[in-house]
Parts: structure tokens; sequence; C-alpha cells
């Protein structure tokens, strides 16, 4: 559940303008990206891991900002490369500065390849899921329309921004769909979730996910909610692990009934639009 950061909102304007946008797919100007080579993929999907899944998540279907898996097809892949070049009102940053044009072509000709797959099928009960939700201690750390704890994503829309499937491997994996790309805050809130591991020079410990960091400090918050400031000039070790969480594992500790009612209420959790 740590994958559905509360950060940022880069791409939501990209989201609502291609619900209204008229497929631009046959564009003569567009031809040169409709049939990309293998080499082309791979280096879109490794600028996209590495540049756009802290936000859209590894798939693109979405996280702290929404899912993409088929923009190209209703945006349009020229207005979709004006957007990821430009950015976009909303908070969509331009990455024109950052990528080449070749990077931003292999991303839209990858993003052409996400198209939404989700074979998960939800057999479980929302009002019993809700039940296993309250009595597993949930709310201790997520939050849903206000209420419960603050230390890890809120989860009022989470149905709306992922799949079934994602959250079933969520609960019995927490961590393993997470960006292991190493980025940085521009402005306030929690980046990746991603787990780090610090030993300072006087021997103390200390495990958590990291807030905020620059060349010289980083913050972290604990299983407890409670943060962290460190120096970097004083710690002893400094390990990033990612693929881990502060969150547990529910696998072996929900039956598989009671995972799939949880599977069931979380994706029914869809704020009105």
């Amino acid at each position: 559940m740590h994958s559905i950061r509360p950060y940022c909102v880069a791409g939501l304007a990209l989201a609502a303008l291609s619900l209204l946008a008229k497929p631009l797919l046959a564009a003569p100007q567009e031809a040169a990206v409709v049939n990309p080579t293998t080499e082309d993929l791979r280096q879109g999907k490794a600028t996209f891991e590495g540049t756009c899944s802290a936000c859209h998540g590894l798939d693109g279907g979405g996280g702290m900002a929404p899912n993409i898996q088929e923009v190209p097809f209703t945006l349009g892949m020229e207005a979709t490369t004006n957007a990821i070049t430009h950015g976009m009102s909303g908070g969509m940053p331009a990455f024109g500065g950052q990528l080449t044009a070749a990077e931003i072509r292999h991303v839209v000709q990858y993003l052409l390849t996400l198209k939404r797959q989700d074979n998960f099928k939800i057999t479980g009960d929302p009002e019993k899921g809700k039940q296993v939700y309250e009595s597993s201690g949930c709310a201790r750390c997520h939050m849903i329309d206000g209420q419960g704890g603050d230390s890890a994503p809120d989860l009022s829309n989470v149905g709306a921004l992922r799949t079934a499937g994602y959250l079933n491997t969520a609960i019995l994996y927490p961590g393993s769909d997470l960006p292991q790309q190493r980025h940085f805050l521009e402005s306030g809130g929690k980046l990746d979730y991603l787990f780090v591991h610090l030993v300072t020079k006087d021997g103390r410990t200390f495990d958590g996910t990291r807030v905020v960091e620059d060349s010289f400090r980083i913050v972290i918050e604990d299983a407890n909610g409670n943060f962290h400031s460190f120096d970097k000039a004083d710690l002893r070790e400094f390990k990033e692990e990612p693929g881990k969480s502060l969150m547990p594992s529910y696998k072996g500790k929900l039956s598989g009934a009671q995972v799939n009612d949880l599977v069931a209420y979380l994706a029914s959790l869809k704020e009105p639009q």
C-alpha cells in the first residue's frame, strides 16, 4: 500500500485532457513513432522507469499521478510528446530540458505498449473487507476520508488509482512494485517511500522511509511515524534498500478470503469526480 503516494500532481492535467482529446494515432506527422524497434522500446522503458515511474508507477498504472497506460491512444502521440516536453498546467513538469528529443520519443513509443491489463478477479465482499481493514490495524498508518493515520498514503481514492491486481500484490508483497530509481523532491511531501538503513558514527541504527534528501541532509520516517533528521557527514552507513517497505506483509496473516475481501473494499474506494 505504500506504493500509492500523496506527493505529486504531475500529470493530473494530462489524464484530464486525455479524456477530452480526439485520438491522433493516424496523423501523418506521427508515423515515425508508430513502428518502434525493440531497442527503441528498451530505451523508452529505461527512461520511463527512471524519470516517470515515481509519479505514474512502474507500469504506468498510476500512483501519486494518474494512470497513463492508454494516454497516447486518447491524447494522441504528438500531444503526449508535447506534454512531456513542455509540461502542462496543473503540475506536470516540463522534461524538455532534461530529456533529449529521442528519449522523449522512446518514452511515447513505450507508453503505446502499456495497455490496461488486470486479470485479477474481484471475488470478495467490500463490507467484509472494510471489517478486515479495521481489524488489521490498517488505519494506524493509512487515512480514508480524513480518518486514520498519516504515515502512509491516503487511500480515499485508491480504487481509482490502482488495479485490483496491484492492490492484491501490495497487501501480500508490500514494496515489490516501488520505483527503484533515485529521485529527489522539488517541493514538500514524500518521495518514493524508499526504504533506507542508516547507521550513525556513534553506532545508532535507524530504518525508515526517506521523506526528503539533499546533498548534505536526509530526513526519514520510521515505522512509528517519527521523523529523524541526519547530517550525512554524521553517518557511518547509508544504504538504500528498494523493494523493502515499512508496511508488513499480510501473507499468512490473513486468509485468502480475507485478502479478497480487503482487495474488494480498497477497489471500491473512489472519490466522487
